[in-house]
């Protein structure tokens, strides 16, 4: 199998599904304006919940697509993501209600995951000393993807109004199924059996595994709730100019350049060096560079920060993905990265709720604070875990080792007992 050929063909499709689905997110507010939403509370509480409800349902589903993807495959898993996304997000066009595009966005995340879906079937194919490239480079398609949506949604909404961008996005989503059906080639399925059955149990017997899946879930509260809050401290640096959602849009983009700069770079280290020695650091360096942000009142440095972060950050995503592949059995890989993603959607649906508490009570500044605590954590609690799995597996070696050494000294006595044994027969029937 050419993985090299599978990571270009899926960089394409993540491209297009994160395009897609970022292209809405500009108008989202004025789409439930434009329904009748005119209070400025109510507006602002249907807007969260219908961009919360995805995560939601998303979260709860992501292990039972697990289970699929162990009984049928991660390419059957895309092309059932793909259909399901790309036909209920078409449909938002024709909803005439609040609560009708509610429950669209609900049920489309009972369907969604074809970006998380993506990198476990690359980590399924791809060799394990070229994962952290692979899953790097392919990081990249989705974050690309990420910056260029809201450009085209805007422009798109201002040209043909909100419903059309709708079809647009469910069209584009739609068209990622040909490259998967047509030139993807079908991954490796462990057969079930009684007794090679794969369960959630074992998944969470793996300690490692545990670690890795509450790292997936800070990192995503800690880097989603300053995304969420970015427009907001932005203005409080440059007040209410004229181009305040440019500048914002700069300072989440910004990061994003950064992130495809950095993170195929960051990956290939980690496949020389080893990912468990690279995550912690680079959680740890991303959370110092978060850390002066909490000071900034100059929108320019405010970018540099912001850009040194993104180049950090863009090696923690694939450095966590080629850990789950390396810890993962075959047999349960697919409910593995379930529950990674349902910890990913969690963290996506807590993020934005954290850093606005947060930034209701103390400063909009304090966020920056809050993100970096989180980040150094979570790279202190990796490390330790790393360190301790290491000192398990050392002792384990060793008890092996002086139990061989002990069998070899038995057998070694057994057998010099039974030439003494030979030589005295001899000298007897001489």
């Amino acid at each position: 199998m050419d993985w090299k050929r599978s990571v270009r063909i899926l960089w394409l499709c993540n491209f297009m599904v994160s395009a897609g689905m970022t292209m809405v997110i500009p108008f989202l507010s004025l789409f439930l304006w434009q329904m009748g939403v005119t209070e400025h509370h109510a507006l602002s509480m249907w807007t969260g919940l219908v961009f919360s409800a995805t995560f939601l349902s998303a979260a709860i589903m992501a292990p039972i697509w697990g289970m699929f993807a162990d009984k049928y495959g991660q390419r059957a898993n895309l092309i059932r993501a793909g259909i399901g996304m790309g036909l209920l997000t078409a449909c938002m066009a024709f909803a005439a209600s609040p609560m009708a595009l509610l429950v669209l966005r609900f049920l489309v995340g009972f369907f969604s995951g074809f970006i998380t879906v993506s990198f476990s079937y690359l980590a399924r194919i791809v060799p394990k000393d070229h994962s952290g490239e692979a899953l790097g480079t392919l990081q990249t398609g989705s974050i690309a993807g990420n910056i260029i949506g809201p450009l085209i949604g805007g422009a798109l909404s201002d040209l043909f109004g909100f419903r059309p961008v709708f079809l647009v996005t469910g069209l584009c989503i739609l068209l990622t199924l040909l490259p998967v059906m047509f030139w993807l080639e079908k991954d490796p399925v462990v057969p079930q059996t009684k007794k090679n059955k794969a369960s959630f149990k074992e998944v969470f017997e793996h300690r490692p595994l545990i670690i890795l899946f509450i790292a997936t879930f800070l990192v995503q509260i800690a880097v989603l709730g300053v995304n969420s809050m970015m427009t907001i401290f932005v203005q409080s640096l440059v007040g209410n100019t004229s181009n305040l959602a440019f500048l914002s849009g700069l300072a989440s983009s910004i990061t994003g350049i950064a992130t495809i700069i950095g993170a195929p770079y960051l990956g290939k280290l980690g496949d020389r060096i080893g990912q468990e020695k690279t995550l912690p650091i680079l959680l740890v360096l991303s959370g110092l560079f978060a850390l002066p942000q909490v000071w900034t009142d100059n929108i320019y440095a405010l970018y540099v920060w912001r850009f040194l972060q993104g180049l950090v950050v863009g090696g923690v995503w694939p450095a966590i993905q080629a850990l789950i592949n390396v810890q993962s059995p075959r047999r349960i890989q697919g409910r593995v990265f379930g529950v990674t993603a349902s910890s990913r959607f969690l963290g996506n649906l807590t993020g934005p709720t954290a850093a606005g508490s947060i930034a209701s009570l103390f400063s909009i500044a304090y966020i920056f604070a809050f993100s970096s605590l989180l980040l150094i954590v979570t790279g202190a609690l990796v490390g330790y875990a790393h360190r301790r799995s290491s000192s398990v597996w050392r002792k384990e070696m060793k008890e092996k080792l002086t139990t061989w050494t002990h069998r070899l000294h038995i057998v070694g006595t057994k057998r010099l007992v039974g030439i003494e044994r030979k030589e005295g027969v001899r000298k007897e029937m001489r």
